[in-house]
């Protein structure tokens, strides 16, 4: 027997691995102590041989070690052959696999066990699989019932229809046989089933869509399929679409209305005033436009919250559309501008007339939960045939009037004069500024730090453009962005910028600080010249600064426009020089999954937009826990712009976010002020736990 056992165990240790899987073989005595192990187990689970047969038990998922073991003990007891399935520890990562071990026992010619034999094998792919399998039948099921879908065969020839089990449920039809297939179907719908019937025994297919009344009187609306098998069975299935009818009902009135006010939208809006000039053409009368801003909404909103916001735009609908007749058009086209269209018989004048009236209204107060709001607001009035005669025009006039009731001090009402196009002009002189800042090289990059919300250290930079101006200091994007429409000063502005921060990030490296991952914004204007990635490589070679320490932050109007596919070459060729790719303002687009497949993303940042009503929205939340799981699934780097207050930090780490950014660590600044914020924010860090994680986690 022991030479049978040495063949044997030599066997063991000789045999090629020729399975993907480890196969482990083992001995032990009848009380389960452990006689021999091959090689394989020491390998796979980091034990050594010299340890211990019961240390086996340390690699066992600690969930199941319990069961395994009584399991275990229960085997031998019964001095059976057994089976059984656990979660063994692999060394080299330290992930719990599953196996299925069996063992069989060796007994005497007495029938007494004088040791058991066994192997065991690596089966978690199976596992995964049969989880998978699982998983997905159960969605299925779950699918069936909730497209509420029954099938049946028809018998042209007898009329009679035979249906599934749950035709009771969803048409409170007993299953079965019988005539009533036309019985409930809605008078209105009889014929056009019949038809679809018919039209199925000569194409041998058809869908429709038809009325059917329940036991009850309620109304459903129902789709069925179905094809010819034979010349006396029609078979096909019927859903209930009856939700998916008022979802497409909701969807029109929404593309038509606005959600908030119910008033006309801005689509709507703009096909009755194609309609109204039309007319007024056609019959040579007038036609007014009044385009009306709430000039204190953004206070409103930022003082009082956005409920206080809503409640003043429900007031502002309710009070414009009681100063109108039924055949004028009151709509909200904008977040917190509204436009009243008039037509004949009121002229301008009356027009004009009409907006110190809606003013006057719109000024008197109103009380929101025991607070006394008001309003005031800029009005911009165009009229044909006064001025222009297309709808894209005469809304530009008024636009142009609005605008210049604001710039004037707000709360008054403009009429549109030609003169007005002066304000074309000063964006000209805009531009003209701009190219001056470029040469007299008052253009600059600010920075503002990225934050790790598990562990506080700043993770990254974002390079964010400023213009320091002679006379009015310090300038945001939001004084010049306009110029960034215009390609060669966008050109100019990227070009200055990627020099100035390449010899920061060149002097940081130098001075050895921890600043992370630089972002750079480029424009939709910067992607339409040639050469952008090489200029860009080429100002960063001559520095010595190497690329990987960048990331190019894009936004969704740079995928969508015109130059998408120098977009997307531009994107691959900095990618293939360590450059990450970062997607800004993520989810306020139509197609940002899209993008994440189509163009090479590794990061994305939630919109500020998002973020500022984390604590009371649910759905902003909601939307931002979707954005964290689909980048972790995506494997992806998650930010949060606009990140304020303490608590939005909190709940933002609760739900998995990456990083943070935003005015709760610091503003935007000068790249002078950037080793001092590097130095105080590592000093902070080796601070006790609790210190750090309030000041640099929000917690």
């Amino acid at each position: 027997m022991r030479r049978s056992e040495k063949r044997l165990r030599t066997l063991v240790d000789v045999m090629p691995l020729s399975f993907t899987s480890p196969q482990v073989v083992w001995f032990s005595d009848p009380d389960g102590e452990f006689t021999y192990c091959n090689d394989v187990w020491y390998e796979y689970t980091g034990l050594r041989s010299d340890t211990g047969s019961k240390e086996w038990l340390t690699v066992v998922h600690p969930l199941h070690r319990e069961r395994v073991l009584e399991l275990w003990k229960g085997a031998l007891g019964k001095g059976i052959s057994f089976e059984m399935e656990m979660l063994f520890r692999r060394a080299s990562d330290g992930m719990h696999r599953w196996f299925i071990v069996r063992g069989q026992p060796l007994k005497n010619e007495q029938g007494k066990v004088e040791q058991w034999f066994g192997i065991a094998m690596d089966i978690h792919e199976r596992k995964q699989s049969e989880q998978a399998l699982s998983e997905s039948e159960e969605r299925l099921q779950l699918a069936l019932k909730a497209a509420r879908m029954i099938a049946w065969e028809f018998n042209p020839q007898s009329g009679a229809t035979t249906r599934s089990e749950n035709s009771l449920a969803l048409l409170g039809i007993t299953p079965g046989a019988d005539k009533t297939f036309m019985t409930d179907i809605h008078p209105d719908d009889r014929q056009k089933v019949k038809d679809f019937l018919q039209r199925i025994q000569i194409s041998g297919s058809d869908s429709i869509e038809c009325r059917y009344v329940m036991p009850s009187g309620e109304i459903r609306w129902l789709r069925a399929r179905a094809e010819q098998a034979g010349h006396d069975r029609i078979v096909g299935v019927t859903f209930d679409i009856s939700e998916q009818k008022e979802a497409e009902e909701e969807i029109w009135r929404s593309a038509n209305h606005d959600a908030l006010t119910g008033l006309p939208n801005r689509n709507l809006f703009q096909r009755r005033l194609e309609m109204a000039l039309t007319a007024a053409k056609q019959s040579g009368t007038s036609v007014s436009l009044l385009l009306i801003d709430l000039d204190d909404f953004k206070d409103i909103n930022d003082t009082l919250g956005h409920d206080a916001g809503d409640a003043l735009l429900h007031e502002t609908a309710r009070r414009l559309s009681g100063m109108v007749r039924g055949c004028d058009t009151v709509a909200r086209i904008g977040g917190d501008e509204f436009a009243v269209l008039v037509v004949d018989p009121l002229k301008l004048e009356n027009a004009t007339r009409l907006g110190t009236l809606i003013a006057d209204m719109l000024r008197q107060p109103f009380t929101y939960q025991k607070r006394t709001l008001v309003s005031r607001v800029s009005i911009g009035i165009a009229a044909f045939p006064d001025h222009d005669g297309t709808p894209a025009e005469l809304v530009k006039d008024a636009d142009i009037a609005m605008y210049q009731a604001k710039s004037q001090g707000r709360n008054r009402v403009i009429t549109y004069s030609p003169e007005m196009r002066r304000v074309i002009e000063q964006r000209v002189s805009l531009g003209r500024g701009m190219r001056e800042a470029i040469a007299n090289d008052e253009v600059l990059p600010f920075y503002q730090p990225k934050v790790s919300l598990s562990t506080g250290e700043i993770v990254g930079l974002e390079a964010l453009a400023r213009w320091k101006h002679p006379t009015k200091g310090i300038l945001t994007p939001s004084f010049f962005g306009a110029v960034f429409e215009d390609h060669e000063i966008a050109a100019s502005i990227g070009k200055l910028l990627t020099s100035k921060i390449a010899a920061d990030v060149r002097q940081w490296l130098d001075d050895d600080l921890p600043f992370g991952r630089i972002a750079l914004n480029l424009s939709p204007a910067e992607f339409g010249q040639t050469g952008l990635v090489d200029n860009m490589l080429r100002t960063l070679d001559w520095l010595k600064v190497p690329p990987t320490v960048f990331e190019v932050e894009v936004t969704e109007t740079v995928l969508l426009g015109r130059n998408s596919n120098n977009v997307s070459s531009a994107l691959a060729q900095f990618r293939e020089h360590g450059v990450q790719i970062a997607l800004d303002d993520f989810g306020t687009g139509y197609a940002s999954l899209t993008h994440l497949k189509q163009f090479p993303v590794d990061h994305i940042k939630i919109d500020r937009s998002f973020v500022r009503d984390l604590e009371q929205d649910s759905d902003d939340e909601a939307i931002i826990a979707a954005v964290i799981g689909l980048g972790r699934s995506l494997q992806l780097q998650v930010t949060a712009e606009g990140v304020e207050t303490h608590g939005q930090a909190r709940r933002l780490r609760e739900l998995g976010c990456d990083h943070a950014q935003g005015y709760l660590y610091a503003k935007p600044m000068a790249a002078s002020q950037i080793p001092d914020l590097l130095t105080r924010w590592s000093a902070m860090l080796v601070k006790p736990r609790h210190e750090k994680n309030v000041k640099l986690l929000g917690i």
